[in-house]
């Protein structure tokens, strides 16, 4: 099954988190002088041109001179046939827009803007993918950097990129809870794709947290459950065009579907209040850097769930009987119910849970408590609640 969920009704999902709107002024600063003062940047600006061989050794695993994949930086999105026409514009020596790298020490750098053309120049010249879909150069299709003739070899290598590096002076950022990495960062790719909702948040709060949202995602019951492709060795370095291609997998949505759980059981379980966005916000900062302990509790409680649900709808959960396609307000409903009565007997593939859920979804009241468009934390309260009856229901 697919999940058929493409970039606007992605756009949906996030716009929707705003549905309540938000009147606490708690984390605002209301002093113009204060947050001025708080916020001033200084930047040092220098330009560099480095050849491509150059880069292939500061970029190797054995020197890592160059950082491409700090917290606050996007999954990697490009295909194999994009990666191939970068290779293919150095061939024929047409200008590549230059990187933005931030130097965090001596000599050490990482990439604020551009890491996608960097993981594609590492690992062609590491020798790791083929060249496809060329446009000029159609017969080196197929071709790895050690098979291309010699004088091309040594042509490639003795191109530039060019990079800019901000070498930048701030106070501290936990004092001050500015990094200025992450603001040159989110600033920079305004003028390509806005960070949307999820992929702030990976910036914001990188850790511990964090790290779990992106493991779980991966789970093998979750992603079968969203139509997401299974997790491959070493996707991190080299992802199939199948997954970079894939909605939730690129945008980080599925790390957000993975933070609603934690996020909507928590507001339930402590009355908290706020847009569902605030609500998400708000528990990434708060557990951003959980202990261990807590973490576990927390990869345990989202594990039971899918997998009793996945075993429980014979590997369908979420999906709407009337276009097989998976419901998020449905997921949050039986995720989070389920988990807060963890002690009912479901069955695997069972089948009254199963006829129970349909029969409320054809309910014309009840489908819209269950997969309504409000996001009110009220609304969802009250979709947690029916879940929980149906799952009571399904387990006497």
């Amino acid at each position: 099954m697919t999940n058929d969920i493409d970039d606007k009704e992605l756009e949906d999902w996030f716009s929707e988190e705003e549905d309540e709107v938000d009147l606490d002024s708690s984390d605002r600063d209301d002093d113009p002088a204060t947050k001025y003062a708080r916020s001033q940047l200084r930047v040092v600006r220098e330009s560099k041109d480095y050849q491509l061989d150059y880069l292939r050794h500061v970029l190797s695993a054995e020197r890592q001179l160059i950082d491409t994949s700090p917290a606050y930086q996007r999954r990697l999105r490009w295909s194999r046939k994009k990666r191939s026409l970068l290779i293919e514009s150095f061939l024929l020596n047409i200008p590549v827009p230059p990187v933005f790298l931030y130097e965090h020490d001596y000599n050490e750098y990482e990439v604020i803007d551009g890491r996608q053309r960097l993981e594609a120049i590492k690992e062609y010249l590491a020798n790791n993918f083929v060249l496809t879909g060329l446009e000029f150069w159609p017969e080196l299709n197929g071709k790895r950097f050690n098979s291309l003739p010699t004088v091309l070899q040594k042509g490639l290598l003795r191109r530039s990129l060019s990079a800019i590096v901000l070498l930048a002076e701030t106070r501290d950022a936990e004092k001050d809870d500015l990094d200025v990495r992450r603001v040159l960062f989110d600033r920079l790719n305004t003028g390509g794709t806005k960070l949307n909702p999820q992929e702030l948040r990976n910036a914001l709060y990188p850790g511990p947290l964090n790290a779990l949202l992106i493991n779980l995602a991966r789970d093998d019951a979750f992603t079968s459950a969203w139509g997401i492709p299974a997790k491959t060795p070493n996707e991190v370095q080299e992802p199939p065009d199948s997954l970079i291609n894939n909605t939730l997998y690129r945008s980080l949505a599925d790390a957000e579907l993975v933070l609603r759980f934690f996020a909507i059981k928590d507001a339930i379980v402590n009355e908290r209040s706020g847009s569902l966005r605030r609500l998400l916000d708000r528990f990434m900062e708060n557990h951003s850097h959980a202990g261990d302990g807590e973490l576990q509790e927390m990869e345990a409680d989202f594990k039971f769930c899918i997998h009793k649900l996945y075993k429980a709808f014979d590997g369908a959960p979420f999906r709407l009987p009337t276009t097989g396609r998976p419901s998020r307000p449905l997921y949050d409903a039986l995720m989070v119910a389920l988990s807060l009565n963890d002690d009912l007997k479901i069955n695997s593939e069972s089948k009254d849970l199963r006829e129970i859920v349909n029969n409320n979804l054809e309910d014309e009241e009840k489908y819209e408590v269950l997969v309504g468009r409000g996001n009110t934390i009220e609304s969802i309260k009250s979709r947690v609640a029916l879940a929980e009856k149906m799952l009571r229901e399904a387990a006497e």
